[in-house]
């Protein structure tokens, strides 16, 4: 039996010319038909799971960017909170009570527009990080407009 390099060697100088170039095309045949291919056909095959995956995809990438916007928010204390909350208490009208607990706020609504709560809810999650966890409210039309009556538990951000 004759070694590889003997094989070389009785090579004339054309063949040893184009040999590297047989190689690289042996080669790429193979890493497209080994890696390539497959994944291709079951990209054609299944082209619901092609478009399951790029919903995934989109679904995390708008999860990544809320992420990283709520680590960018700054961070502050319950004090901060309840002062913030506080201050805004002016958009639930004038017969809304205020009491402050351990961790926890409660508003007493009375005759408060709809609107007004709505737009105080965003903005205490936006600037005061309060989340509400206990609502008991009554819906009351007057007109044309409805109004809530009852009592909104808010929790706060630790300490």
């Amino acid at each position: 039996m004759r070694s590889l390099t003997d094989l070389l060697a009785a090579l004339g100088p054309r063949e040893k010319r184009w040999l590297p170039v047989g190689v690289g095309v042996l080669s790429l045949a193979l890493l497209i038909g080994v890696g390539v291919l497959p994944a291709v056909r079951i990209l054609r095959a299944n082209p619901l799971a092609q478009q399951q995956a790029n919903v995934q995809l989109q679904t995390l990438s708008l999860l990544q960017v809320r992420a990283q916007a709520l680590q960018a928010r700054p961070q502050f204390d319950q004090a901060q909170a309840i002062n913030r909350l506080q201050a805004s208490i002016g958009l639930l009208g004038a017969n809304t009570e205020f009491s402050t607990g351990d961790q926890r706020v409660t508003l007493v609504l009375r005759a408060t527009p709809v609107q007004a709560l709505a737009e105080w809810l965003a903005r205490a999650r936006i600037e005061a990080h309060a989340v509400p966890i206990e609502a008991r409210l009554a819906r009351e039309a007057q007109g044309d407009e409805s109004l809530w009556n009852g009592t909104l538990v808010m929790s706060l951000p630790p300490r």
